[in-house]
């Protein structure tokens, strides 16, 4: 049995014990395209909410091995992992506060992820959203290279702010629309310490299970050039309630 394959297992039964108690529960896969890369990866995610307001997510990610381009689901390995613990505080009716925990491993590196966001509800079919996460990525010790300049083989430190503008009427269609701003303390985008992400999200409720989306995002290439690309998702979401 392949690691993934045990990581999956491993995450679908640590899932499944807290679905009894939970307010909320579904499971979601996702699969990637980078235009410019012409890279695929998946991602499986595992999300429980708890009546309490706390709320537990695992991801178990994927991708094709090697530079090949334009190949999906073929020679899959492993892309890492991550674990979340989030609460939701409900400040009134219309506004809540959630502060996170995220975990993120890979086989070179682990990063930590300390979030706080704070969402409001404008109407009934209107919502804005913002959050400040500090990033702190943990180098295997092994692959640190102190003679590489602006930090590309150290440890790296980024602060993420973003925001979020969702419209959710009554019927089948719902959209969002998410924008980040990176301040980073290593070269990332343009030969600059800071970049920003758009990302649209299109989801079309079939009904109170089943919700299949889209997703169109507006990336960075690679550290050193001001090429953008675009990043295309679909995927699907089920409601265990």
């Amino acid at each position: 049995m392949n690691k993934s394959l045990r990581n999956l297992i491993a995450v679908s039964t640590l899932g499944w014990s807290f679905y009894a108690c939970a307010d909320s529960a579904n499971i979601d896969y996702r699969h990637g395209y980078t235009e410019d890369d012409s890279n695929h990866s998946d991602r499986v995610k595992l999300a429980y909410r708890l009546d309490s307001g706390l709320g537990f997510c695992a991801e178990i990610k994927y991708k094709t091995a090697g530079d090949r381009e334009d190949v999906a689901y073929d020679n899959m390995v492993d892309n890492g992992h991550e674990l979340t613990v989030d609460y939701n505080y409900k400040l009134n009716p219309r506004s809540t506060l959630t502060p996170s925990f995220q975990m993120e491993s890979s086989k070179d590196s682990t990063t930590y992820k300390f979030g706080l966001k704070y969402n409001y509800k404008i109407s009934d079919t209107w919502y804005v959203a913002t959050r400040v996460r500090l990033d702190a990525k943990s180098l295997d010790r092994d692959q640190i290279d102190h003679s590489y300049s602006d930090r590309a083989k150290d440890n790296q430190n980024t602060t993420r702010l973003e925001g979020w503008l969702g419209y959710t009427p009554k019927g089948p269609w719902a959209y969002e629309y998410q924008y980040i701003h990176f301040d980073t303390d290593y070269i990332r985008y343009d030969n600059k310490k800071s970049d920003y992400e758009q990302n649209l999200i299109i989801k079309y409720r079939i009904n109170k299970k089943w919700a299949p989306y889209m997703e169109v995002g507006d990336i960075k290439v690679n550290a050193y050039t001001d090429d953008r690309q675009a990043r295309w998702r679909l995927g699907i979401q089920y409601n265990f309630m």
